[in-house]
């Protein structure tokens, strides 16, 4: 099993040390990405408290992900669907040729020249 990854951040002017399985970079991605959200919020509203701003960034952030899950499933849906008329049409192409080749069953017979031999 991976070993944690101990690391501190800062967010919003406050350190914060955070244990994960994940990569010390991926860490400080994310820590990066939430100070980026909240000072959109302390910016559109900065009379707010800290931890109102935490929790109106902590709903914007709720928001988005259950907006980019539904339109996964969506897009899962999407590829399902063309997959499954991908397999429709390889079926009835295999099968049109199996057809053809089955009503050709008769055998093949090539003209060889005879020339230089009488």
């Amino acid at each position: 099993m991976a070993q944690k990854v101990k690391t501190v951040v800062k967010i919003a002017g406050r350190e914060y040390t955070v244990r994960a399985f994940e990569t010390e970079e991926y860490i400080h991605k994310v820590a990066i990405y939430v100070n980026r959200r909240m000072e959109e919020v302390e910016k559109a509203q900065p009379s707010l408290s800290t931890s109102m701003t935490a929790v109106l960034t902590a709903i914007n952030l709720g928001d988005e992900v259950l907006k980019l899950q539904a339109e996964i499933e969506s897009l899962q849906d999407q590829l399902k669907e063309m997959e499954e008329a991908s397999k429709s049409t390889d079926e009835d192409t295999f099968t049109g040729s199996l057809s053809a080749s089955s009503a050709q069953s008769a055998p093949v017979i090539y003209d060889v020249s005879r020339k230089g031999k009488r």
